[in-house]
């Protein structure tokens, strides 16, 4: 390379440097100027704290599935844990977003506070369903997948939440109850034992030997796959109907095959009384006409 095309390539180099330097330097004034601006810094921060509260919501969702995958906890209590801590984490974080942008946070929460206390006068029956809904929580006497009935709805708890919970019915519709009508009315749990029995009222004719009826439904109890041998079968009478002689009948069996025991076992106590002779009545009534007496002429 000669002499003159080291000096240009030279030269070039140097405007190269000149520019650069002086990009930087701008780059540089600019961000200055950016942090020199309180506003400006107070947008940045406000972008980071919203940004750090996601991710660390993120992070404490990864942790709630990991402790519902042990199992340790009920399901319920995790998920309303999962919900209180990942609220109360993002309130934090926007507090400190609003107070970056320079918004009084303090006063906004003074008449948040003026205002939860109108809501809270005007919503009583709402604060009653929270407070139920705590002990509910608290003293666990549901968990998600019972069964239970109550006020005349009977189904699957599908959720537990601090206000009510959810039952689904046997026909697949989601029955929404008050937590407070839990506190207030009993509660019947149809699978928290491992066994349930069976009832069913049976008729029996008049004339019919009872202890015949008894060692039919033992026969047939013992013959049913569904049905357990312990605890004992109860067959107990109740009582001279208008018509039949009335018992109850009670068998055992798992929880989770209630319905298909029940009608399985209804089913071959019907065929097994018919084999039998053992008469299921229908009511019935008896008319007596007596001959309309001639009357009598004064």
């Amino acid at each position: 390379m000669s002499k003159n095309g080291r000096v240009a390539q030279k030269t070039l180099f140097r405007g190269v440097k000149l520019e650069y330097d002086v990009g930087m330097r701008e780059t540089w004034e600019t961000i200055v100027c950016v942090f020199d601006n309180p506003r400006a810094v107070g947008w940045m921060l406000f972008v980071v704290f919203l940004a750090a509260g996601w991710l660390v919501n993120r992070g404490l969702r990864g942790v709630f599935r990991r402790l519902r995958s042990a199992g340790k906890l009920p399901l319920q209590v995790l998920r309303l844990a999962e919900h209180a801590v990942r609220t109360v984490v993002w309130v934090i974080f926007l507090v400190q977003a609003l107070h970056a942008v320079g918004v009084d946070v303090v006063s906004l929460l003074g008449a948040a506070g003026v205002v939860g206390v109108a809501i809270g006068f005007a919503s009583q029956t709402t604060l009653s369903n929270l407070i139920s809904g705590i002990f509910i929580v608290s003293e666990r006497s549901l968990r998600l997948g019972d069964t239970i009935r109550v006020s005349g709805e009977e189904g699957v708890v599908e959720s537990i939440k601090l206000l009510s919970i959810t039952l689904r019915k046997y026909d697949n519709a989601l029955v929404r109850i008050p937590c407070e009508m839990l506190i207030k009315n009993p509660v019947v749990n149809l699978t928290r034992e491992p066994l349930r029995r069976c009832d069913l009222s049976l008729g029996v004719a008049y004339g019919t030997d009872i202890h015949r009826v008894r060692a039919v439904v033992e026969r047939v109890a013992a013959a049913e796959p569904l049905v357990e041998t312990q605890p004992e079968l109860i067959c107990r009478f109740e009582a001279f109907g208008d018509s039949a002689l009335e018992l109850t009948v009670g068998v055992w069996c798992r929880r989770d095959v209630y319905h298909q025991a029940r009608f399985s076992f209804a089913a071959a106590l019907q065929t097994a009384l018919d084999e039998a002779g053992i008469a299921i009545p229908y009511p019935t009534r008896s008319l007596i006409v007596e001959p309309a007496q001639p009357e009598q002429k004064s």
